[in-house]
């Protein structure tokens, strides 16, 4: 997507009628209250005709030099039937509302729940910002547009019955009022167009500001770090600058109809006026008669003006629609099964010729075979972007394989149901996200049931209760987004709590322990041991006594596993492994340690 286009990969283009059919599939279990309001509707269509109808008796009543006795029938009438009106237009109003912040309501969710099922390379292309904009805005837009629409619909219905009427009380009068009618639907069809492409451009360019802002935010101790808040400043300016300017072209054709329209309702209203002066001197109509028409006109041209402005407003509910349909219906390539395979999981991990890409012709794991058994632990090491982190995510099914054979417990990976295949293993990343809330709902955040006696045995497995307990509140401590409040070691062992506390068949450590001090490491060294047994464990570790103590190390290196043993076999090889040995475990080892003191004594 080129900077000018401001479209996302998974934006489609449907049709108005597509749009209104969609719609329609979250009104459907409203229809008694639609029913009631299109009632309301024509009632206050067919109420709004009074009004004007009692201004011309009452007029015909004192050309005729009748008592005030015989006006004030009138008069009273008339505001009688003003209440009832307004009455009925606030009845309206409110049952309109009720149903959309429903429908809005059902929207959302619906869009939240597409998100959560979508998988992972979906959010790797998508910013953050772009898609809070269209679960927000866009589905507020769609409220805007819901109330309008009824207005919409209540319009409509006063036109025909004003149409109606005034063809009765002057058909010659009406033909003048038809053919002005015209301009305004060819005006409003002229400025159709135009909001829509504008609307959905200014809603892009809205997630285009939020996703620059979040950034910012997320990013502002780097910013600062780095002595970039200019730079920052200046991206977002541009940013800022190019939704300035397509806001303010929606803005000029939202409002421009409007003083067009007033125009229109002016020439009609002179038209009108000449033509029934004509025909009142001709004998084809009377004052009375030209009153009335001109207390309707109102009644009519109104209704079709704001008919033909709201367009404008649907137009860009429809845009919003577009972008949010868009979303709720983006493809989503990691499903469960037809018939999902749900079975308690032994471990053992068999990958057969394993073939991976992120992005087409570029491969990150290349004909990979490694067997797995039950209980085994094995650490895998290799450099930046070798692909070892890949195959923990592959494990998770958070992607499918490209080519090749994933099993776990001979079954393939695509057969299990997603739901009991993730919460049987575990996974620790080094980068940790806790959610905002108490330490004890992070740490239940797997298993919500769990016990507070469970809670504290994950919590002295990971060396974490000395720091939980010395917290202001303890476990009910209140922690900030992304777990602001702990420093990063203590957000680690949260991770390691949270995890260990569903008890996974498989367990993954991705760099677990990268944030964790070295202190910190060797006092959950021992447990994690302990806790290890009698699990499958794959281990992505840059700890040296991680690795020695696997029963098997994988080394990979650009997407391929080139050696497999144990350290001592592996270092004497004098391959990849030993490579990696020198350059970045070798310090960690009590022999190097040794040797560079006495080096220091000397």
């Amino acid at each position: 997507m080129t900077e000018n286009d401001p479209q996302e990969d998974y934006d489609r283009t449907y049709s108005d009628m597509q749009l209104i059919k969609r719609f329609y599939t979250y009104l459907v279990e409203y229809k008694r209250s639609l029913i009631a309001i299109i009632g309301l509707i024509i009632g206050l269509a067919l109420v709004n005709l009074i009004p004007p109808v009692l201004v011309s008796e009452s007029f015909d009543a004192l050309k005729e030099n009748k008592t005030w006795d015989d006006i004030s029938i009138y008069v009273i009438g008339y505001v009688l039937f003003s209440v009832a009106i307004w009455i009925l237009q606030v009845i309206t109003n409110i049952r309109v509302t009720i149903i959309t912040q429903r429908v809005i309501k059902r929207i959302q969710q619906d869009t939240f729940e597409s998100l959560q099922e979508h998988d992972l390379s979906f959010f790797d292309k998508q910013a953050t910002g772009k898609i809070m904009s269209r679960l927000t805005n866009d589905s507020q837009e769609l409220n805007q547009m819901i109330g309008i629409v009824a207005n919409f619909i209540s319009n409509f219905f006063i036109i025909i019955t004003v149409l109606v009427l005034i063809f009765f009380v002057n058909w010659r009068l009406t033909l003048v009022t038809l053919a002005i009618a015209p301009i305004v639907f060819f005006s409003a069809i002229i400025f159709r167009r135009f909001i829509r492409t504008t609307s959905k451009k200014w809603r892009d360019s809205i997630g285009k500001v939020n996703a620059s802002v979040q950034e910012s935010v997320s990013g502002i101790s780097v910013a600062k770090a780095f002595g970039r808040e200019k730079k920052s400043m200046s991206e977002f300016l541009e940013i800022n600058e190019s939704t300035y300017q397509i806001a303010k072209k929606r803005a000029l054709g939202v409002t421009g109809i409007h003083p067009w329209m007033d125009a229109i309702i002016m020439l009609a209203t002179f038209s009108i006026t000449l033509t029934g002066s004509y025909l009142t001197f001709e004998g084809f109509a009377d004052e009375k008669t030209l009153l009335l028409f001109l207390l309707l006109l109102t009644r009519f041209f109104g209704p079709l003006m704001r008919l033909a402005s709201q367009m404008s407003t649907v137009q860009s509910g429809f845009a919003a629609m577009e972008r949010v349909f868009s979303l709720i219906d983006a493809e989503k390539t990691i499903l469960n099964p037809i018939n999902p395979i749900e079975k308690q999981l032994d471990g053992e991990i068999l990958l057969e010729n394993v073939y991976f890409e992120y992005v087409e012709n570029t491969p990150v794991l290349e004909n990979v075979n490694l067997h797995i058994k039950p209980g085994e632990m094995i650490a895998i090491v290799g450099h930046t972007g070798a692909g070892k982190t890949t195959i923990a995510s592959l494990l998770m099914r958070y992607y499918d394989i490209t080519q090749g054979s994933l099993k776990i417990d001979n079954v393939e990976v695509r057969d299990f149901s997603l739901a009991s295949l993730r919460s049987q293993i575990g996974l620790v990343s080094q980068d940790v996200f806790l959610f905002s809330g108490t330490v004890l709902d992070n740490i239940r955040y797997g298993k919500p049931d769990a016990s507070l006696d469970e809670v504290r045995a994950a919590m002295i497995i990971v060396s974490a209760e000395e720091f939980i307990d010395a917290l202001p509140d303890g476990l009910q401590t209140k922690l900030g987004e992304r777990g602001q409040g702990l420093s990063a070691g203590q957000r680690q062992m949260v991770s390691f709590a949270r995890t260990l506390i569903t008890d996974p068949k498989i367990l993954i450590l991705d760099e677990a322990t990268a944030s964790v001090d070295a202190y910190t490491e060797s006092r959950i060294q021992t447990a994690l041991e302990s806790l290890l047994k009698g699990r499958t464990s794959i281990v992505i570790a840059h700890r040296l006594t991680t690795i020695q103590n696997a029963d098997r190390i994988i080394v990979i290196d650009q997407g391929k596993i080139v050696e497999e043993g144990n350290h001592d076999q592996l270092v004497k090889k004098k391959g990849v492994y030993n490579d990696l040995y020198e350059t970045y475990f070798k310090h960690q080892s009590a022999e190097w340690i040794e040797d560079i003191s006495k080096i220091y004594e000397s």
